[in-house]
């Protein structure tokens, strides 16, 4: 019965000429179904929160150390594809992308608190690679070129000092 139904029905349209655009529906309705399989975590995930949350507090750990993503699934008893799908269910953005996320914001804190070391030694300390692109990242991702941060920082680490040692109020201004 539901077979003629739907016959009835195709028959039906294509006397309408409508049967181009049920097949557009049709086809674009499968390429989505290629999307659902992304919406559910793969058999036998864990909790997406968990997974991230022992992921961060790994990436808090070892974020000095080279850190490779399959290394880290392990690491956690769970697979690449749970992993993924955590991250990118419950953050976002790759478990790659949460490690640099992590690392620059680790290299942000450094600058602020110990504006006098070099740029090259607070980026090695955090696990980033090389200086020139780790600069455009932190741009990118802060909204201030590196250098100028870095120099901000110093000018108020030394403010800071000056205040410390000059408590009177006329003496609060920097010479310029």
């Amino acid at each position: 019965m539901a077979s003629e139904l739907a016959s009835e029905i195709a028959s039906t349209m294509s006397e309408m000429g409508l049967a181009s655009e049920l097949m557009q529906v049709g086809n674009a309705l499968l390429e989505r179904s290629n999307d659902l399989p992304s919406l559910l975590p793969p058999f036998g995930c864990g909790s997406p929160i968990q997974i991230v949350a022992a992921a961060l507090q790994y990436f808090g750990l070892h974020f000095p150390d080279p850190i490779a993503i399959p290394q880290l699934a392990l690491e956690l008893h769970t697979s690449m594809d749970c992993l993924d799908f955590s991250f990118e269910r419950i953050r976002g953005m790759t478990p790659a992308q949460a490690l640099q996320d992590h690392r620059l914001n680790r290299l942000f804190t450094s600058l602020t608190e110990q504006p006098r070391q070099g740029l090259a030694e607070a980026i090695r300390a955090c696990g980033l690679g090389q200086t020139v692109g780790v600069q455009d990242l932190f741009e990118h991702t802060f909204g201030i070129a590196m250098p100028l941060f870095l120099l901000t920082c110093r000018r108020a680490a030394d403010d800071r000092l000056f205040r410390r040692d000059h408590p009177e109020a006329a003496a609060l201004v920097l010479p310029t």
